[in-house]
């Protein structure tokens, strides 16, 4: 179901909106075919005009939220009408039919489209209080003796489906939302040391520069590259450089700002993001971040020291992102080749 991709062509598959989107229009679709079908044969074929006219209402309320979405309507607001319009539709039909030929039955297909649609809170309490409302009307039924075709049998089926159907789709919703998360969470994180990956840092940087351009802000990075690894790597092993790169990320995910992000550049390199910082406060953290590094025991007493290389974009018409990293990576190396253990920033 991809036609609507012409509607919304900013949402693309990695977008989370793109499933919920997905399976509002499918929903609309297929409420409109049903409707439109279900309804004339009520009128032709049954002679069920009163329900017909649910039948058409449903369709029309369809077509009127199809049309709102691919204007590029609200989707929450659409997710809620949908649900709304499905949950009238349903209780009409079991009005008209007081219970009679299994019409309480179809309300337990409500469940599925409000948690997909609305989530699990609230798709929980939605279900909740519908499927609740069915089951106090059919023991009205069954006490008022409206039919004969329901006893007390039926109603503890309708509560055992209906309690099913909640647990069921909340317990998927939670599965689905968990491994959901996880996945995301695996697609920007590195696996060795849990900080960003280079894929997330390049996505970060891209939104700090839009966000500094539009408030003139600027924007500092620090290149930092852990002095001497291949000695350490060397003399200790892989296994612990490994270690040493973990405790690193330690250190520096304490010593930045709730505002800044960190992530593995490569190898034994890092990138550090900081929102509205200029050259100055840049290098005050880099010297923050130096001192906490060396004062720091890696693994069995190894002590270790990073270099680090400092760049500012402030938004003057002549930098780029391009530009912003090259001065960084410059002035890493002008650190390294100054002696290392140091910060340095655009003279």
């Amino acid at each position: 179901m991809k036609f609507w991709r012409k509607y919304h062509p900013d949402i693309d598959a990695a977008d989370p909106r793109f499933k919920q989107v997905s399976l509002i229009y499918s929903v609309l679709l297929i409420m409109s075919a049903y409707f439109a079908i279900i309804g004339t044969l009520n009128v032709t074929l049954f002679h069920a005009p009163e329900i017909a006219f649910f039948d058409y209402l449903g369709l029309i309320l369809a077509l009127l939220i199809l049309r709102y979405v691919s204007q590029g309507g609200n989707f929450r607001i659409a997710s809620w009408a949908v649900i709304i319009s499905i949950a009238t539709i349903l209780l009409a039909f079991v009005h008209l039919a007081e219970g009679r030929n299994y019409s309480l039955m179809w309300v337990t297909i409500l469940p599925p489209f409000a948690f997909f649609l609305l989530g699990r809170q609230d798709g929980s309490w939605v279900s909740a209080i519908i499927l609740g409302y069915c089951s106090w009307y059919l023991y009205q039924l069954i006490n008022q003796q409206v039919t004969a075709n329901l006893g007390l049998g039926a109603l503890f089926n309708f509560i055992e489906v209906a309690t099913a159907q909640v647990f069921l789709f909340r317990f998927y919703e939670n599965s689905r939302q968990e491994a959901y998360d996880q996945l995301q969470k695996t697609a920007i994180t590195d696996p060795l040391t849990k900080v960003f990956n280079r894929l997330h840092l390049d996505n970060t940087l891209n939104a700090v520069i839009a966000q500094a351009n539009r408030f003139n802000q600027p924007v500092s990075v620090l290149l930092l590259d852990v002095d001497h690894f291949k000695a350490v790597n060397d003399k200790y092993g892989h296994f612990v450089g490994d270690k040493v790169l973990i405790k690193l990320c330690d250190v520096l995910r304490e010593t930045i700002r709730e505002t800044d992000s960190v992530g593995r550049w490569g190898g034994e390199e890092f990138l550090i993001i900081c929102p509205n910082t200029n050259q100055q406060q840049a290098i005050q953290l880099g010297q923050r971040i130096i001192e906490n590094v060396r004062a720091e025991a890696i693994e069995n007493d190894i002590h270790i020291t990073v270099s680090i290389g400092s760049a500012t974009y402030m938004n003057d018409g002549e930098d780029t992102i391009d530009q912003l990293l090259l001065s960084a990576d410059q002035n890493l190396y002008r650190a390294k080749h100054a002696g290392r253990n140091q910060v340095l920033g655009t003279p």
